[in-house]
């Protein structure tokens, strides 16, 4: 329902000057004027729809989100997206604009792309943790944003299961992760690196911590532009709860046999 007003109100508002008002402080896009003035407004609708539901579950970010498009003609509205890290953060989306809206809100990567940018650059060595972060935060959000087909548990299991196969070895996980994706399998290493959040959502909700997007809200108010590295996260989100379950989890991750911690099925 809350999706629902938001896109009814970007629909009542003058289209191009209503939303450069309202999220000047958001975002700002690159390539819109490769597009036909119909096809500015609905890209303008669904990238501040994308980045207001991503606000809402992740906090408000302390950057502004540079955002660039290109057409592109495809079989799906975003056939291609990704993040760059540079001195100027921003995330690069490759659309095909004969799309409804509708398809371009249910589709989940700029929700994937967008959630990268709630922590900073970990290095290519924790790339495994990035993309599981992204992967399980497009779900969070999606779900919040009323969006989700079906059940959290349900969407996590369609895509992890399948890759659990791999993480049934001695190796640690993480190792396994950078092994897949230094081999190409990219689906197998992000779903593989996105269990590390399940397990650890499991364990705040045992010692009745807050959730996750909780902490990852507070995280972006004090943390996300001084943090350097992947121990820095790991200290931070353990301050909001006095306790070492990152720190520890993510030691797990890196020394103890990948078949300790993942199941034989999810």
């Amino acid at each position: 329902m809350r999706l629902i007003l938001i896109i009814v109100m970007l629909c009542l508002a003058t289209p191009v000057v209503a939303q450069q008002k309202s999220s000047i402080d958001q975002f700002r896009v690159h390539g819109l004027s490769a597009f036909s003035e119909e096809k500015q407004q609905l890209l303008s609708s669904w990238l501040t729809t994308g980045v207001n539901a991503t606000r809402y579950t992740l906090g408000v970010y302390p950057q502004v989100l540079e955002l660039y498009l290109y057409a592109k003609k495809s079989n799906q509205p975003v056939p291609w997206a990704h993040t760059r890290r540079d001195e100027k953060e921003s995330v690069h989306f490759y659309v095909d604009s004969r799309f409804p809206l509708n398809k371009f809100v249910n589709d989940w990567t700029i929700y994937h792309e967008l959630a990268h940018l709630a922590l900073p650059y970990l290095g290519a060595n924790y790339s495994w943790f990035s993309e599981g972060f992204a992967s399980y935060m497009q779900y969070q959000i999606m779900q919040d944003a009323d969006i989700l087909q079906g059940t959290l548990t349900a969407s996590y299991r369609s895509k992890i299961g399948p890759h659990l196969r791999w993480f049934n070895s001695q190796l640690p996980p993480a190792e396994v992760a950078r092994r897949l994706m230094g081999k190409q399998n990219y689906p197998a290493g992000y779903w593989g690196g996105a269990y590390f959040f399940v397990l650890a959502e499991q364990q705040l909700k045992v010692n009745n911590h807050r959730p996750l997007t909780h902490l990852i809200r507070l995280y972006q108010e004090c943390c996300r532009t001084k943090d350097q590295n992947i121990h820095d996260v790991m200290r931070s989100l353990d301050s909001f709860i006095q306790d070492d379950i990152f720190s520890n989890l993510l030691q797990d991750f890196e020394q103890s046999p990948a078949n300790s911690l993942y199941p034989v099925e999810f």
